[in-house]
């Protein structure tokens, strides 16, 4: 890609956002994905089941994602006195504030993964200020092979190959998810049709056109590129794979960037 994936331009280029869901639900509602694409077609995801215990869930295995839908302190460890850092009511692209988890509750606890640096960042919400849904598939993209594989649950999905990062702007591993999808304005632009920002962020570029080197999964308008480390740290993908892959996945699948 010729600029890294930054939420500065998305914003600029973006048509929608595809919420996680509205902050004020129902009781036995759950988050629904919409998403809008440049021929004003909507698709609806289908819910994903609040959590109230996995067992009460009834899902078994699965990522527990936080909606805040209003600013909410972060706080360094459970019950501490002060939060370290408020995550806003939506990020930059306006898509509901979403936080995977790094597991269940504890004593009404939970640990959250941040979109913010260093990547790995973590910290604590109150349950009570919160509420979560179930996510039952993840992304694992494999640097060595340039590989992304999407699974949902024990089952794979999809499997592509994808470009990645060059030696000199790698993309960064770890484990992260998904914060927002966006449809591109131009879809014959540098990031094809769709894009997904991750809360991974470059360790080269630290700030570009006022972001801050977010990385993403997104379309090309460069196919050849596929199968190589070629990009500023995102991962590309074909432009028929991102359209697929945009409509399966819901904001806050988390997502495995291995070596």
């Amino acid at each position: 890609m010729p600029k890294p994936m930054i939420a500065a331009v998305l914003m600029l280029t973006a048509l929608v956002v595809a919420c996680a869901g509205e902050p004020e639900m129902a009781p036995d509602a759950a988050p629904v994905t919409t998403i809008t694409t440049p021929n004003s077609t909507t698709t609806t995801f289908p819910p994903r089941p609040l959590y109230r215990g996995f067992e009460a869930t009834g899902v078994d295995e699965g990522t527990l994602v936080v909606i805040t839908g209003e600013e909410i302190p972060v706080y360094p460890e459970p019950g501490a006195d002060a939060p370290h850092i408020t995550m806003p009511k939506t990020t930059i692209l306006g898509t509901t504030t979403v936080l995977a988890t790094t597991g269940p509750p504890v004593d009404g606890w939970v640990e959250v993964m941040l979109p913010t640096r260093p990547n790995g960042s973590t910290g604590w919400v109150p349950v009570e200020e919160i509420q979560m849904y179930v996510v039952s598939g993840r992304i694992v993209v494999d640097l060595s092979a340039r590989e992304l594989v999407y699974y949902l649950g024990d089952e794979e999905l999809l499997r592509s190959p994808v470009a990645v990062g060059t030696a000199r702007n790698p993309t960064p591993t770890g484990t992260y998810f998904v914060t927002d999808i966006v449809s591109m304005a131009r879809s014959t632009g540098p990031w094809g049709p769709y894009a997904m920002g991750l809360s991974a962020r470059s360790d080269t570029i630290t700030e570009f056109n006022g972001g801050d080197g977010i990385i993403g999964i997104h379309g090309t308008n460069r196919p050849g590129s596929i199968g190589q480390a070629a990009s500023l740290g995102c991962v590309r993908l074909p432009n028929d794979t991102i359209t697929l892959l945009h409509s399966m996945v819901p904001i806050g699948t988390p997502v495995e960037i291995k070596a």
